[in-house]
């Protein structure tokens, strides 16, 4: 038989169960009821209940507030905090004569040893840092040679213009990019038994297959495979599919790759002026152009499904390709991504 009066320790329960738990005894004692009834019957201490009572005769209500415990006490300052911040938010550590330029744990603890002479586990940096809103992350690489303000005016200005150009001529915006994906590409993790490192067998050759692609706001992408070097004339046949699929006028938004900005890809544009409208994004800003993360998905899908035996691997990413084209929802969410928001922004999406 369960014994349902089987007492139970108060710290598992939630402070929200235990601060009413704390009212219920208190009012029910103040009627008259015996401390060791009321702890049977909320299957606690009866200790428990005379700890509750003698609070709130001590201090009232407010004792029976249940409060999350302030934790341990940081061996920085506020001062200090705000400093550490800083230098982490708004400098490299090469800037700070470290020999590294990205921020690890072991890195910060260094510097906090350095700047405020106070040694820290990694693990007690690790919470410093998420409690200043700081998560490790990815670095998107940048160019040298990229100029950040001609990239602010790009998104802030000149797209703005070019969308209500859009609107005014009912035109259809797109984004082209192309990139390679080879066949002897990194493979993903996966979880396997410590210390045996899983085998995924693979061909061994080094394939690679280009795609040029095209995608729009509203979810449409359009794609060309190939092989070699991207050419004015490949380039030229890819604009001309899509002038024969899409009615109406076309604003395209591309890089200046040298098929972009060659004489007969200039030309070809000059001949379909009137439908065809063509703007350049600012130089090496790669992650502007929505369509470059259609490569990232790419990749990925086949970092996480690597070939398998005789399958071809031009078809394979033709039909990868194909089954990203198919879904709308998908297309849309790389529009989604921070670098690109400026996009959605002067859309008013």
């Amino acid at each position: 038989m369960i014994n349902i009066y089987t007492k139970r320790d108060a710290r598992s329960l939630s402070h929200e169960t235990l601060e009413e738990f704390r009212r219920i005894a208190v009012q029910r004692v103040l009627k008259g009821e015996r401390h060791a009834a009321v702890a049977q019957s909320l299957q606690v201490n009866h200790k428990t209940v005379s700890k509750w009572m003698m609070l709130y005769k001590r201090d009232g209500k407010e004792a029976l507030i249940s409060r999350k415990a302030s934790g341990p006490q940081s061996k920085l300052t506020e001062k200090q905090h705000k400093r550490l911040y800083k230098m982490i938010t708004e400098k490299n550590p090469q800037q700070l004569q470290f020999d590294f330029a990205l921020w690890s744990l072991p890195l910060i603890a260094e510097l906090i040893e350095r700047k405020f002479h106070v040694v820290l586990h990694k693990t007690t940096v690790s919470r410093i840092l998420h409690g200043m809103g700081l998560t490790p992350q990815v670095p998107v690489r940048q160019a040298y040679r990229r100029n950040e303000k001609e990239c602010q005016t790009w998104a802030t200005k000149e797209f703005p213009e070019i969308v209500r150009q859009i609107r005014k001529k009912q035109a259809v915006l797109l984004f082209s990019d192309e990139a390679g994906v080879q066949e002897n590409s990194p493979i993903g993790r996966t979880w396997a038994v410590r210390g045996q490192t899983p085998v995924v067998r693979a061909s061994g050759k080094r394939t690679r297959v280009n795609v040029i692609s095209a995608i729009s706001p509203r979810g449409r992408l359009w794609f060309r495979c190939y092989n070699g070097t991207l050419t004015a004339k490949k380039y030229i046949e890819f604009l001309r599919c899509i002038l024969q699929d899409i009615r109406g006028e076309i604003f395209l938004i591309i890089d200046s790759h040298p098929a972009h900005v060659a004489a007969a890809t200039r030309q070809f544009i000059t001949a379909h002026s009137k439908r065809l409208h063509v703007f350049y994004l600012p130089g090496y800003a790669p992650d502007l152009n929505p369509d470059e993360h259609v490569w990232a998905h790419l990749k990925r899908m086949f970092r996480e499904d690597p070939l398998k035996k005789g399958e071809d691997f031009s078809e394979s990413v033709e039909l990868s390709m194909e089954q990203i084209k198919t879904n709308p929802d998908l297309v849309r969410k790389f529009f989604d991504l921070q670098s690109v928001q400026y996009v959605k922004k002067a859309l008013s999406w």
